[in-house]
């Protein structure tokens, strides 16, 4: 998590700021910081949907560490899941949107740790008993499950995560440079709300920022350019 003080980071009071601007009320006495948060949210969502789709590597989180505890026997019908209503520590991370890829290793052990094979698109979990070995997980239901092992098995996590909503006017912007991106989203969004006309004219800003920023953030991750969406391309505003 990158340290909040950082002069790279904007707060969300900083892009509020901006929204009044855009929306004609720099003094704030319609759009306030609260009226304005929820809007701010839904931006910053998209923003993060975006660029993850790319393939931004920002949202990557590496080298979680969670135990399977082993399972009582063998049985062939035995499956076992770590989800974010497991037990802490194993409880799976609240930020997680998508698990990339597992390893595993003895509990307690220092040796080096194994990839393990997701099953996830390849038909999910085997009938088989257990061995000293996961090997194999597969994603469904919001949870990591398994075969289970005849030991405690650590694995590391390696997944996409999401930010954090803003909680108030300090909370950081941790997508860097995505001020007029998320201003100009919000700006649509509560103009949208309130049937402005500009709502169109800030969402089609909104989504060329987008394009900006996703351009700059993943040219080190993709070879291929980026074409602007013509301005025929654009059919109206439309709610997210």
């Amino acid at each position: 998590m990158p340290v909040v003080g950082s002069s790279a980071y904007n707060t969300a009071g900083q892009i509020t700021s901006l929204v009044r601007s855009l929306l004609n009320d720099a003094q704030g006495n319609l759009f306030t910081d609260t009226l304005l948060l929820p809007y701010l949210n839904s931006a910053y969502r998209k923003v993060q949907r975006a660029i993850g789709n790319a393939g931004g590597g920002g949202f990557i989180q590496d080298d979680v560490l969670l135990v399977v505890t082993a399972v009582a026997g063998q049985d062939a019908s035995l499956q076992v899941s770590l989800s974010d209503a497991s037990a802490p520590p194993n409880q799976l991370p609240t930020d997680l949107l998508v698990p990339l890829k597992l390893w595993e290793r003895p509990n307690l052990s220092t040796q080096e740790f194994d990839e393990m094979v997701d099953l996830t698109r390849h038909g999910g979990l085997p009938s088989r008993v257990q061995d000293v070995t996961l090997s194999v997980w597969e994603w469904r239901a919001d949870g990591l499950w398994f075969l289970g092992a005849t030991q405690d098995t650590q694995i590391r996590l390696r997944y996409l995560k999401a930010y954090p909503d803003f909680t108030d006017a300090t909370s950081p912007v941790l997508v860097r440079n995505a001020q007029e991106a998320l201003a100009y989203a919000t700006a649509a969004l509560a103009g949208w709300a309130r049937g402005s006309p500009l709502a169109e004219k800030w969402d089609d800003a909104a989504s060329d920022a987008i394009e900006d920023l996703i351009v700059a953030g993943v040219r080190r991750e993709q070879q291929s350019s980026r074409r602007r969406r013509p301005f025929s391309a654009r059919s109206g505003y439309t709610p997210f």
